[in-house]
């Protein structure tokens, strides 16, 4: 069995695992790269993309189904397996992405792909429940198990026959953060011949979410008293979901009041219509709320914004603007990062992980003047920061989930080099380097 690593390799995104048995190839994840390494989304995949057998997909984020597209029209025509909420996210952030492409005037994965493209390549895709074995040919099983990091995420068990022998994969795509609302926690693995784990925050222990939620409550009555504007960049998937909950809850205990909420983002919006058509993936406490009749995702002010910004720009403050992208790249966040942030009585509050060379990354490093779409802006807005409502898991949390799963060797991936080596230290993991090679 020979196992190359295509992305995620010392950093986060591109996250893309080639497995080859004897009759056998297919991918684990397809994702774009993003950041400084956006460059490596058109050069040529190392392998044939006609060679291809299927592509087990862990969850619908960018980075991970990003260059499906590219393998697509190259010449893939294995099936696509995932979860039914995966299928339908990564629809809708793919044809996203095509189109910021165009707006920015960047180049997509592949030159030609068109949004008919990106619809034919949804007819590809399976479907399959959590917890359920399917044999995908006499050689492969696989099963998906709940990944806890986005509505309909996945960690994949494969078994893999050859020469009569059977070895067990697991893949972890993205773990979730522990008791983090809307979704299920992740789900442990008892046993392993070969672990790839995720590292984003290998290196880190996240702040208790106790905290993280008193900052935001903070930050909303800061904003409110000095009659002002909160600016909170979002993840249309996920950070989107979980910063409305967390609002509504808010309002619902009447903790914060007299203050309208708008997001502002095309993509966030379809991805929580959505979320509404999943509940049955959420976790107890949100199922419970929705079935005492509560909307977890309005209240009272919170307004979908649906048309032109000038909607929002114009609106009396004190004002929330949730606007995507969750790195401050693309989408609305830019139109209110140059109206607002060089205001004093503003606040930027940064609730995402924030990749190395994205504008984010450099807000939170400190720069004082930043560049958005191409004007140079002057940072007088205060700079809030909170990090406990991460989606992933921290080290702790990837500690104990690689020592249950008792693997006979690991892999440590998507993660930045430090934190991919901290986490490879304390599990005896090993960090590939991109487009290298393993024989197992």
């Amino acid at each position: 069995m020979k196992i190359s690593f295509n992305g995620a390799c010392k950093e986060v995104t591109g996250s893309c695992i080639l497995i080859e048995t004897g009759s056998t190839k297919f991918l684990v994840d397809c994702g774009m790269f993003q950041g400084k390494s956006y460059y490596k989304n058109i050069e040529d995949f190392p392998f044939d993309p006609e060679d291809i057998d299927f592509v087990l997909l862990t969850h619908a984020h960018l980075d991970h189904c990003g260059r499906l597209p590219k393998i697509f029209m190259e010449g893939f025509r294995g099936r696509i397996y995932s979860t039914l909420p995966t299928r339908d996210l990564a629809e809708i952030i793919l044809l996203d992405a095509l189109n910021v492409s165009r707006i920015e005037n960047k180049p997509f994965v592949h030159p030609l792909c068109q949004e008919s493209d990106i619809k034919q390549l949804m007819r590809f895709f399976t479907c399959l429940d959590y917890g359920n074995k399917r044999k995908i040919n006499d050689n492969i099983e696989i099963r998906l198990r709940d990944a806890g990091h986005i509505l309909g995420s996945a960690i994949f068990e494969v078994w893999i026959k050859e020469d009569g022998i059977t070895k067990k994969l697991v893949f972890s795509g993205d773990l979730g953060n522990m008791s983090n609302p809307i979704v299920k926690d992740h789900e442990f693995i008892d046993s392993a011949d070969l672990l790839f784990i995720e590292s984003t925050y290998g290196n880190r222990l996240h702040e208790s979410k106790k905290m993280g939620e008193t900052i935001l409550i903070q930050e909303v009555k800061n904003t409110i008293n000095k009659n002002g504007v909160l600016m909170i960049p979002v993840f249309s998937l996920e950070r989107t979901q979980e910063m409305l909950y967390r609002l509504n809850s808010f309002f619902e205990e009447q903790k914060i009041n007299g203050v309208n909420i708008f997001l502002d983002s095309p993509l966030a919006i379809k991805a929580t219509n959505i979320y509404k058509q999943y509940v049955d993936f959420f976790d107890k406490e949100a199922k419970e709320l929705i079935f005492k009749g509560d909307d977890i995702f309005d209240f009272k002010g919170f307004k979908m914004v649906k048309g032109e910004t000038d909607e929002v720009l114009n609106a009396s403050m004190p004002k929330i603007i949730l606007a995507g992208s969750g790195m401050f790249e693309g989408g609305k966040i830019g139109i209110y990062l140059k109206k607002y942030l060089s205001n004093p009585l503003a606040t930027l509050l940064i609730v995402s992980f924030q990749v190395d060379g994205s504008l984010g990354r450099k807000v939170i490093s400190g720069e004082r003047k930043i560049k958005v779409d191409n004007k140079e802006v002057e940072i007088n807005a205060k700079i809030s920061t909170i990090f406990s409502f991460s989606s992933h898991s921290d080290h702790r949390m990837l500690f104990d989930w690689a020592v249950k799963a008792n693997p006979k060797k690991i892999f440590v991936v998507h993660g930045e080099e430090p934190a991919s080596q901290f986490l490879a230290e304390s599990i005896n993991g090993v960090v590939p380097d991109y487009n290298t090679f393993y024989n197992f």
